[in-house]
């Protein structure tokens, strides 16, 4: 998949070869964009394990995304069935519309298989951004780096499906997490 964005962002699938540069991308975002809602110790953290999974990419089964301008990589996301897994933009190239292209590339992509709810675990630097493309806050959370550092996050989940005749996307609390455990237990 290779598609011309406006603003001549391209989005195509990662390959082997965009690895470093991909790496390079999370860690100038995590410094740069984190550093006013995360402490630099959690800062610290996170570009630990940005090492540890650089260490482990091969195992992963996730979807990449790369953002090209030109001929250079200015972001990516990654996905797997139900869940946006990563989402980083250069910190040079925010605000200009590529976090939003690769997210709608996610989107497409599980679309295509039929999922029906996307889930993110959004960092608090993300998540307006991720409020702004439809996504609806369900609990908030951390996730614990590999030296057990707590880092504060925000579930997120987005309806890919429109919604039928009669029936709308759910809005209260309740509704949202019954039908998040739905799809994560049985996968509708």
């Amino acid at each position: 998949m290779t598609k011309t964005q406006p603003n001549h962002i391209k989005i195509r699938l990662a390959q082997p070869q965009d690895r470093n540069q991909i790496f390079d991308i999370q860690r100038d975002a995590t410094q740069t964009l984190c550093s006013t809602d995360y402490s630099p110790e959690q800062i610290q953290a996170l570009l630990n394990d940005i090492q540890v999974d650089k260490s482990q990419v091969e195992e992963r089964k996730d979807i990449v995304f790369v953002a090209e301008i030109g001929e250079k990589i200015v972001g990516f996301s990654a996905y797997s069935r139900y869940w946006v897994n990563a989402l980083y933009v250069h910190p040079q190239y925010v605000r200009q519309g590529v976090g939003t292209e690769l997210l709608k590339a996610v989107e497409n992509e599980a679309y295509s298989q039929n999922v029906k709810t996307l889930a993110v675990c959004a960092s608090i630097t993300a998540k307006p951004f991720y409020e702004a493309s439809g996504y609806q806050e369900f609990s908030k959370t951390y996730i614990t780096s590999s030296s057990g550092i707590y880092i504060p996050c925000s579930r997120m989940q987005k309806w890919l499906s429109p919604s039928t005749e009669g029936e709308q996307a759910p809005s209260d609390g309740l509704t949202v997490i019954c039908r998040f455990l739905q799809w994560v237990l049985i996968g509708k």
